[in-house]
């Protein structure tokens, strides 16, 4: 079980060199249903063309300075600096699925080696998968071990080894990119994003749903996923404590929602405002719109979830 989710996810870029047009051709087609592919017969214009390359991500800032408006509501709520509007704002990113996530490339070929091409790529931040015959094999090993690449395939298994190293370091690539971020969301607390048993179920969950893209849209752990049709879906997750102070916080609401609460408190429903919504922003007698039935997860803690489709 992988230990931690990404913030977010899309479909990547993969980038694949060989100087072999009809085997790129043929390996390409095995990858466009989740994945854009670009190839290159020429391993020198592949360096040029990567060494030159400008990750869209690089121009977000997914950090702000403290405002003043940080400092209401539950201080367990958002951290300080983490600015998790902008992680939703990337589905409205429109070269987005240019950002690339791993480079595939053959070791044997006449003008440089694929070794030689990693080797001049060393520090970019896309995953390397070198694909060898027997006579290089100990040579991928040594990069390997060295960090210059991170998985070696033999070609002659090379298109279901592919699928599996490219989904796993498509999702390492993502997770890297958030790292931090997490680390920011659980400065106080644990978030169920880092839960081994959340991470197993949310993956799963987005596999049997065919989601291809989500967005982290509160500290909670909800999401804005969408699937192969582009329909969205929000995942919404409430753990047992944000549920409790949820609770506290409402301790002395209108009569009108305490049924509401009352059904909250045994975990039969969850609220969900919306994105970027709380709750005081909405008045007592329309509350129940915003609750929805749930079911359990049994992790580190209980979490309840729901799934609206929009």
């Amino acid at each position: 079980m992988e230990t931690a989710l990404p913030l977010f996810y899309f479909r990547p870029t993969i980038c694949f060199v060989d100087d072999d047009p009809l085997f790129l051709e043929a390996l390409t087609l095995s990858f466009t249903d989740h994945y854009n592919c670009i190839t290159f017969t020429n391993p020198e214009e592949a360096v040029q063309f990567l060494t030159s390359y400008k990750p869209p991500l690089a121009k977000i800032k997914f950090t702000h300075d403290l405002i003043e408006s940080d400092s209401f509501g539950l201080s367990h709520q958002l951290p300080l600096n983490t600015n998790i509007s902008e992680i939703a704002q990337l589905t409205h990113l429109a070269q987005k699925h240019t950002e690339i996530a791993a480079l595939i490339v053959d070791q044997n070929m006449p003008q440089l080696s694929g070794l030689e091409v990693c080797l001049k790529l060393k520090g970019t931040p896309f995953k390397k998968i070198l694909l060898t015959g027997e006579t290089s094999h100990e040579k991928a090993v040594d990069a390997f071990n060295h960090g210059l690449i991170n998985k070696f395939i033999h070609k002659d298994k090379v298109v279901a080894e592919l699928k599996k190293s490219i989904n796993e370091l498509a999702s390492l690539y993502f997770h890297e990119k958030t790292a931090n971020l997490l680390s920011q969301l659980e400065s106080s607390r644990l978030s169920p994003l880092s839960d081994p048993i959340f991470v197993s179920f949310f993956k799963s969950w987005c596999e049997s749903n065919k989601i291809q893209e989500f967005y982290l849209i509160n500290k909670q752990g909800s999401f804005l996923a969408k699937d192969g049709q582009s329909k969205s879906h929000y995942f919404v997750l409430l753990s047992e404590h944000e549920k409790s102070a949820f609770l506290n916080l409402n301790d002395e609401a209108s009569d009108k929602v305490e049924p509401l609460l009352n059904r909250l408190a045994t975990g039969e429903v969850i609220p969900f405002f919306g994105p970027g919504k709380e709750c005081w922003e909405f008045e007592f007698n329309e509350w129940e719109q915003f609750f929805y039935p749930a079911k359990t997860i049994q992790g580190r803690e209980n979490y309840f979830w729901t799934v609206i489709t929009n």
